[in-house]
């Protein structure tokens, strides 16, 4: 009997088939299974995560794929997510903002590097969240996306606001205190020259006004300080001159007469050292005036100061 030699070939062709399948799963579906495997463990993995993670389309700012944490944290369902792009939920004072970066990234291609910027997504209720996000470049075959990564700061942000708001407030208040102190100072020194008019005895009067001019070189120290922007520092290079041009002022000293030359470098003083600094130099300049220049004699005042390492 013979055999029909199409059933023949179709008979062969099935074995031939049947081995090549056979040999495939042998030497490709365990590789690929184990890809497959990798791959479902890194979508669980990004899905776990707290940050919001975005994979757009460049330049169209189409959504390709979002994880679980953009989806609940902007709430959208992940297939709706899908149909939106970048500038949907961005919130609109911060879009110019976004479209600049990305167009930087991919105008010049740059796939290592990355931008961090603090912006503001906006959610399906119009609910706005403020995000510490990294904007990165990358390319699969031809294509080029951008991968955007969010964290919530909105707490964050909140306690920056507070603690911006408690410096504020302490800082006001010791403005206040500096503002005080000065004061009662001047105070002091209106007190201690009235008392001068009833003085008719030329050392006391003397003594009086050293005193007045001793407390007004403290008082100048604390209306500098309320005066400067962080209360605690002084420059001392204004603070001189401007305790020398009360000194001569109130001793009656004529400008023609003797010349003032003053070289200050720029330091900043705290309070501790600034107080005693310019007691001794309120000290130096009462006792120059006073006796440097006796019977009317013209002369030169002459007033340093320089910064130093040590």
């Amino acid at each position: 009997m013979h055999s029909n030699p199409e059933d023949n070939w179709d008979s062969i062709r099935e074995k031939i088939i049947g081995l090549g399948e056979q040999s495939i799963r042998k030497s490709y579906y365990p590789e690929l299974q184990e890809r497959l495997s990798e791959l479902e463990r890194f979508r669980a993995l990004l899905d776990e995560t707290n940050e919001a993670i975005f994979l757009s389309e460049v330049p169209s700012g189409h959504f390709t794929d979002v994880n679980n944490s953009a989806c609940q944290q902007l709430g959208y369902s992940a297939g709706k997510m899908l149909e939106m792009n970048v500038e949907d939920i961005i919130a609109p004072d911060k879009l110019d903002e976004m479209r600049t970066i990305i167009f930087s990234l991919f105008d010049g291609k740059h796939l290592q590097n990355r931008k961090t910027i603090e912006t503001v997504l906006q959610g399906s209720d119009g609910s706005q969240i403020n995000v510490e996000m990294s904007i990165s470049l990358v390319k699969f075959s031809d294509a080029f996306y951008t991968v955007m990564v969010a964290r919530d700061i909105t707490e964050r942000k909140l306690f920056e606001d507070a603690l911006k708001s408690s410096l504020k407030e302490k800082e006001v208040l010791i403005q206040e205190i500096h503002h005080r102190v000065k004061n009662n100072m001047q105070i002091i020194s209106s007190l201690l020259n009235l008392q001068k008019q009833y003085v008719n005895d030329e050392e006391a009067v003397n003594v009086l006004k050293e005193s007045q001019n001793r407390v007004k070189s403290m008082a100048m120290i604390h209306e500098k300080l309320y005066k400067s922007r962080n209360f605690s520092e002084i420059n001392f290079a204004e603070y001189i001159r401007s305790l020398v041009s009360d000194l001569f002022y109130s001793y009656g000293v004529d400008s023609n007469r003797i010349k003032t030359i003053i070289v200050l470098e720029e330091v900043m003083m705290g309070l501790e050292t600034a107080i005693p600094c310019g007691l001794i130099i309120s000290e130096l300049v009462t006792n120059t005036l006073k006796y440097a220049f006796p019977h009317t004699e013209p002369g030169e005042f002459k007033i340093e100061l320089h910064s130093s390492s040590d």
